[in-house]
């Protein structure tokens, strides 16, 4: 394995390391309340950090630059639509199962309808709509591990379940808020430093972003120089 790789997989076991140990510190999920709301205690700034870490996830930091990579600019209207949609959510879900006291939509469901029929109904979309969103999470982290260290996709995604498993399973959702906030910090971080640097370097150091210089040889040189043509044809 390389020096390259070895520093990469050092870096991603310590931010699993640092990730279980935050979730550690969430006391135990003992009661409904502390398991899906942890006891509504939660403060808005760690809140507002786990809602924005769940946004910076794999979707944006693969998905999205894949597809602005492939597609161009045009391909920001994915993470336009859903933050949208999440807003949506906020309204029209979030906000009335707060009201209502109910922990999830088909207690929600249930309660406001009294049907059951609805509450099956309900816990089979979310569970769907769970296992969508699950598998790309999953493929994301094994694809992060086998590009940094080469090693199989499978050891990634093992991690990544294993990880969140745990800490669900003993923290509930207050080490799960802990969690996604310090990740947010961090991938914040991981954003930040590079522009940080590239401003400093190209502003700060007298570079500007003119179209560079024709190259220059300084003894006869041939250079083969092969470029895609397409061609368009009309018929009659």
């Amino acid at each position: 394995m390389s020096a390259t790789a070895v520093a990469a997989l050092t870096a991603i076991l310590l931010v699993a390391v640092a990730s279980t140990a935050i979730g550690a510190v969430g006391h135990r999920a003992r009661r409904t309340s502390d398991f899906l709301v942890a006891s509504r205690r939660v403060g808005p700034l760690a809140n507002g950090g786990a809602i924005s870490g769940e946004y910076l996830s794999a979707a944006s930091f693969l998905g999205v630059a894949g597809l602005v990579l492939r597609d161009g600019v045009d391909a920001l209207w994915y993470p336009v639509g859903y933050t949208a949609g999440y807003l949506s959510l906020l309204l029209f879900v979030a906000a009335p199962l707060r009201r209502s006291g109910a922990y999830t939509v088909p207690d929600f469901a249930e309660l406001r309808l009294r049907s059951r029929g609805l509450r099956t109904l309900c816990s089979v979309f979310v569970l769907v709509i769970g296992w969508l969103y699950l598998l790309p999470q999953l493929q994301g982290a094994g694809l992060t591990v086998t590009i940094v260290t080469g090693l199989p996709s499978w050891v990634g995604s093992l991690a990544a379940g294993v990880i969140v498993v745990a800490t669900v399973a003993f923290g509930g959702m207050r080490s799960v808020t802990f969690v996604q906030a310090f990740q947010y910090w961090l991938k914040l971080t991981a954003l930040a430093l590079p522009a940080i640097v590239a401003v400093i370097f190209f502003f700060g150091s007298g570079h500007h972003f003119d179209r560079p210089a024709p190259p220059q040889f300084a003894a006869d040189t041939t250079v083969d120089v092969r470029t895609g043509v397409e061609l368009a044809t009309q018929t009659d």
